[in-house]
């Protein structure tokens, strides 16, 4: 099983992931290693933050990432990870932002350090993508709840029209017991469409893996969500087709014991 990785910040030099160019030529040999033949590249793009001359700049690095990753036998592809703050509309109407691999996905993020308490807030800036004709898929929605998940909530989205991705590292346990426990509940409820590295290093916890989750996930959900989520959705975004839903899982696997 080959893997596509939708949410990876491997552009050196340009946002808080990879640094340097040799970090990047590391990144892209452990993606190789790892199974990894297809990477689509979403640095951070922040409205209020970045004007079109940075946005430029931004672009011609991702042309120079692409061709060294075709060294490697990797497949890039340009992305953005929008960040919709109070000035996010400057920077959807006048298009400074990339959506995943040409396609109408836009990967889309909120503050992860605060709390979602404001609920028109993020529905709304979840529409103005929508009624562009963009379908958003929300990045690490496990992150956004610091104490529970709001299942109520993060269905609203999907029923917007949004879709959900959660990050390899959540699944591992990276980011602690809670956020570990709000992606168990997102599977649990068939809640997932794509899971992906969100790379930002080359060495320690946020790295472009995704063969050990694909192990977590076909043990402790299936195989047909393993597959599913790392490689069938991540291609129908390549192709611009629509993603398919997994199917929620039985209530009395063995995995759920003792996460409630």
């Amino acid at each position: 099983m080959s893997f596509i990785d939708t949410h990876n910040h491997c552009t050196w030099g340009i946002d808080d992931g990879i640094q340097t160019l040799e970090e990047c030529k590391a990144l892209f040999q452990m993606a190789k290693e790892d199974g990894i033949d297809t990477i689509i590249a979403t640095p951070h793009f922040i409205p209020g933050r970045q004007q079109w001359n940075e946005v430029s700049q931004m672009a011609d690095r991702m042309l120079e990432t692409r061709d060294l990753a075709h060294t490697f036998g990797i497949a890039y592809y340009s992305g953005s990870e929008l960040f919709l703050n109070e000035d996010y509309l400057e920077m959807i109407e006048k298009e400074w932002f990339y959506p995943l691999a040409n396609s109408h996905y836009v990967l889309c993020e909120f503050n992860v350090r605060e709390k979602l308490q404001d609920t028109t807030q993020v529905e709304d800036r979840l529409y103005e993508l929508i009624i562009r004709g963009y379908t958003p898929i929300v990045a690490h929605v496990e992150r956004y709840f610091h104490a529970k998940l709001d299942i109520e909530r993060v269905q609203e989205w999907i029923n917007m029209g949004c879709k959900i991705q959660v990050n390899r590292t959540s699944l591992l346990g990276d980011h602690g017991r809670t956020i570990q426990k709000n992606a168990y509940q997102l599977f649990k409820n068939g809640m997932v469409h794509i899971v992906a590295s969100d790379a930002h290093r080359a060495n320690g916890h946020r790295i472009c893996r995704l063969s050990d989750a694909y192990q977590w996930i076909q043990k402790n959900v299936g195989q047909e969500a393993a597959d599913l989520v790392l490689h069938i959705n991540p291609e129908h975004i390549l192709k611009n087709e629509p993603l398919e839903n997994m199917t929620k899982p039985e209530s009395n696997r063995r995995f759920w014991k003792g996460r409630e």
